[in-house]
């Protein structure tokens, strides 16, 4: 699911100013669900899944616009 395009390029160009957003998913399934619907719509993603629990932890996109991507994550609350 890696794509080189200028996003990307753009994004890790200053490593030491790269923004990130860190929201919090309410279970498990949403979290799955979540990926599910990323991939409906070739949004390249990652989905960690924790071993030897088998579930999943974590979930990171690639660099989007935010116009592009936010309407996945709204549903979500910034992790505190």
């Amino acid at each position: 699911m890696h794509r080189n395009d200028s996003n990307t390029l753009q994004y890790t160009s200053d490593l030491d100013h790269m923004h990130k957003v860190i929201l919090e998913a309410p279970s498990q399934s949403e979290l799955e669900k979540l990926s599910q619907d990323l991939s409906a719509n070739q949004i390249d993603h990652k989905l960690w899944i924790e071993q030897p629990e088998d579930y999943p932890t974590c979930l990171a996109t690639k660099p989007y616009p935010k116009q592009q991507i936010q309407s996945f994550f709204k549903k979500l609350k910034l992790f505190k």
